[in-house]
């Protein structure tokens, strides 16, 4: 197997050391790059974004150094899976090689956004508290202590924001590389929701279902990369 860069985005709220553990699992030769976004982690001084957009193109030139002459892969959980998407365009318009393939993680097809009933972002401060711990990956000492709450909470609120407001721009290419969804069984997302990812790609998407809910890829660290590596295995053996 020929040397290939897993680039993974986080979801709302989190920062690249949530998949600093893959390290443990992914196959030897993937060299695991965890993407930190703006205003957390080591970039906590960072603006945040305005948009999914903004958020594709700050990715895009943090990474596009590292792909030139190298295979490379991306991954994104929730709103981290609509980063990516748009992180494919803006690696298209560059010129730059395309990755071998994409893992949109825990999120619907981007255009059913509109289908989205009820706004978390813009919720009171409880209420929104309540909606957080509701979906779970947010630990509650986040709401309950003074530091914590003050760094986490705008981030998480603004990170909600984007993901909220994006909205789909009808007219793209379809993704040329191969793409797999994957999915909490118990996520609140539906099936068909999910089947709605093939409108955007060329070769249609491997659907994988893995016990949990929407933070799935806490409870199965091994099986996810387990899929990853067979994945990325047949990419560039």
């Amino acid at each position: 197997m020929s040397r290939i860069r897993l680039f993974c985005l986080p979801y709302a709220g989190s920062s690249a050391m949530i998949y600093y553990q893959w390290s443990k699992f992914l196959d030897k030769q993937i060299d695991l790059e965890p993407v930190e976004l703006a205003g957390r982690g080591s970039r906590i001084d960072v603006p945040l974004y305005d948009s999914i957009y903004g958020a594709a193109q700050d990715v895009f030139r943090s990474i596009k150094e590292q792909i030139k002459d190298e295979p490379y892969a991306i991954f994104g959980h929730s709103m981290g899976s609509w980063i990516a998407f748009e992180l494919y365009y803006e690696l298209v318009r560059s010129g730059l090689r395309p990755p071998e393939h994409i893992f949109f993680s825990g999120n619907r097809a981007p255009h059913l956004n509109v289908k989205r009933n009820k706004l978390i972002h813009n919720l009171p401060e409880n209420e929104f508290k309540d909606a957080i711990l509701e979906m779970g990956g947010t630990p509650k000492e986040v709401f309950e202590d003074d530091t914590l709450k003050n760094i986490f909470v705008p981030l998480i609120r603004s990170d909600y924001k984007i993901t909220e407001k994006y909205l789909y721009t009808a007219g793209k290419s379809k993704l040329a590389c191969g793409v797999t969804i994957l999915c909490g069984k118990e996520d609140k997302i539906t099936k068909d929701d999910i089947e709605e990812w093939n409108a955007h790609v060329l070769k249609k998407a491997e659907i994988v279902y893995f016990n949990g809910g929407h933070f799935f890829i806490y409870q199965n660290v091994g099986s996810v990369t387990s899929y990853i590596n067979q994945t990325l295995r047949n990419c560039v053996c």
